[in-house]
């Protein structure tokens, strides 16, 4: 039987700094099988030179214009032709996985159908000691808003967290993903949607894949480091623009229209205290909905079903503010801090 091979997808920009520790730790894989492409958007900082000096086996594909992440996986995808057995990985430039990493999710996931894509634990790099290290994430959780969490994000990692299981979805940082899941989810050569230039892209797939009836394994064994950058004001209100696109292509129709509409016109109105966030808030909205709207696809799930990951994703520990009380104490706090710099 042929070889699995594992695809590994790695878009930079400006992304020098974490190239030598990212690649050390693609070379140190005990998986055997890998074939690794790096598509660049458009870097200023000599990250494309440092790939093909220090990389030549890498294949090098140079962006034009900085297309953002989903673009580039898509075209990282399309050149990659994964056979049946294949693996593709979307790996972000600032992850460093450990040894195990890919092995570990292919022997926990190799085998069942209905599994389509896993992510390992993801831990915060730079943290000295072991006994001192912090969760980024160890799988996605959703609610009906469309608001999405980081799993034990910002808590100690624990004996809670060492045990393998099924979760909503998996961050875009380090996610291995089967040929038959790109396959099955992809709409006209998009795997993820171009619309969301950057962050929330990796959330909405795993929305549309839960529709679809497949399912995510969160690997605890699987370990890898994440640096992760914040995002700007600027990004952060994209982020918020790309939540509701993904609730307007995945929710089922009835909390559409009675639950998430008026949540979605309810934010836009307070955003507004920060009137040129909140228009292009809206503005986002109003030019993108239409097409958001022409890529639902019918469920292969119950709303019963998806009702039970929402209340699931409730209950998972998460350092993130989930309540409505303090996430608006969050934007309070992150409203101040920007007004005061």
């Amino acid at each position: 039987m042929p070889k699995s091979i594992v695809h590994i997808g790695i878009v930079t920009y400006n992304s020098l700094p974490d190239l030598p520790d990212c690649f050390a730790a693609i070379r140190a894989q005990t998986y055997p099988h890998l074939r690794v492409a790096v598509l660049d958007n458009a870097s200023t900082d000599g990250s494309p030179e440092w790939v093909a000096t220090h990389t030549p086996e890498t294949k090098l594909i140079l962006s034009p214009c900085n297309r953002g992440f989903a673009a580039g996986h898509n075209r990282l995808i399309a050149a990659a032709s994964l056979a049946a057995q294949d693996y593709y990985l979307a790996l972000n430039p600032d992850v460093k996985m450990t040894p195990d990493y890919l092995d570990n999710l292919i022997r926990s996931i190799d085998g069942d159908d209905r599994i389509g894509w896993a992510t390992g634990k993801l831990l915060w790099a730079g943290v000295a000691a072991v006994s001192d290290a912090m969760l980024y994430s160890a799988g996605h959780g959703l609610f009906r808003s469309g608001y999405a969490i980081h799993i034990g994000y910002n808590l100690p990692d624990s004996p809670a967290y060492q045990e393998s299981r099924e979760v909503f979805g998996a961050p875009g940082a380090a996610v291995l993903m089967k040929q038959a899941f790109i396959r099955q989810l992809s709409i006209n050569g998009e795997l993820y949607d171009e619309t969301f230039f950057l962050y929330g892209e990796d959330t909405d797939l795993d929305w549309r894949a839960r529709r679809q009836g497949w399912a995510c394994w969160g690997v605890a064994e699987a370990v890898a480091y994440h640096r992760h950058t914040p995002a700007s004001p600027d990004l952060a209100i994209l982020a918020v623009a790309h939540r509701y696109l993904s609730v307007i292509k995945n929710a089922y129709l009835l909390d559409l229209l009675f639950y998430n509409l008026p949540l979605i016109v309810g934010h836009c109105v307070l955003r507004m205290i920060t009137p040129r966030r909140g228009l292009r808030l809206a503005v986002t909205l109003l030019r993108h909905t239409p097409a958001a709207w022409r890529k639902r696809r019918p469920p292969l799930i119950t709303r019963h079903e998806m009702m039970q990951w929402f209340r699931w994703s409730a209950a998972q520990p998460t350092g993130q503010p989930v309540t409505f009380r303090t996430r608006l104490q969050a934007f309070s706090a992150h409203l101040g801090h920007h007004q005061g710099s």
